[in-house]
């Protein structure tokens, strides 16, 4: 199984154990300021050096829905042609208030304009209010599919097959997920874990996965946090964790 990278911004999975029979590595950003949400270039550099000796770890748990900029360093490392699929109930391609400092809710836009290698972009589960302020100039390197519409039957392996035609690195923000199975600081979608691993599934089949980035915990402070909070969370990232181990072992059966 590939090495699982923690990344530790609030202390946010300290009472969860999803991960701890695990090979696993944390990597501590508990001590930086001014990082939530929004992210100015000396901070983002500070991220960028801790992150420098745990990329190889092909799946990376990224804390809160407010650290998901995170994913555009990662990114960085990717020298070959990609695509992203994003599961996200927000598109994250907001234009910046400020130009000078990186945010959640940016973040895939600065990718589409500065990461050379990235082919197209597939939005699973937004809602379709942010997704029709997306700009025109970036309509044609992204595919959106509406939190309303993948309530619907859909053959995710045909389109896969039709679409995606390079490697995949997938990210994963649990606020598409109902609130019944997780608990994130922002608004949730209805997807239930269940549908979430079909769409995966059918979504990978066949295909190369270069990385995986999970985020969308809670980040009250975990003696503030409602005590199931950290029960559903824990169970909704170990199911996650799961589908992807699953996805793995049959991605290693058809290479061998």
């Amino acid at each position: 199984m590939e090495e699982i990278c923690i990344l530790n911004f609030n202390n946010t999975y300290k009472n969860q154990d999803f991960y701890k029979n695990k090979n696993y590595e944390i990597v501590d950003l508990s001590d930086l300021k001014n990082v939530s949400r929004y992210c100015d270039e000396k901070s983002l550099e500070l991220i960028r050096k801790r992150l420098s000796k745990f990329y190889h770890s092909k799946i990376k748990f990224t804390d809160s829905g407010n650290y998901h900029y995170v994913t555009y360093l990662l990114l960085e490392k990717i020298k070959q042609p990609f695509i992203l699929v994003l599961f996200d109930h927000h598109t994250d391609m907001q234009p910046s208030f400020f130009n000078e400092l990186m945010s959640c809710g940016c973040w895939v836009k600065k990718v589409l304009d500065e990461n050379k290698y990235i082919q197209r972009v597939i939005i699973i589960g937004a809602r379709k209010k942010q997704i029709n302020l997306i700009e025109e100039k970036y309509r044609d390197k992204i595919i959106c599919f509406s939190d309303e519409f993948i309530e619907e039957k859909y053959n995710w392996e045909a389109f896969s097959q039709k679409h995606i035609d390079f490697p995949i690195y997938i990210s994963i923000d649990k606020d598409i997920i109902n609130p019944k199975e997780a608990k994130t600081d922002w608004d949730q979608g209805n997807l239930t874990l269940n549908e979430l691993k079909e769409i995966y599934m059918g979504i990978c089949k066949e295909h190369e996965i270069i990385g995986i980035d999970i985020c969308g915990d809670s980040t009250y402070d975990n003696k503030l946090l409602p005590n199931n909070y950290n029960k559903i969370n824990n169970k909704s990232n170990k199911e996650i964790l799961h589908i992807i181990e699953e996805e793995f072992t049959n991605e290693l059966e058809v290479n061998l």
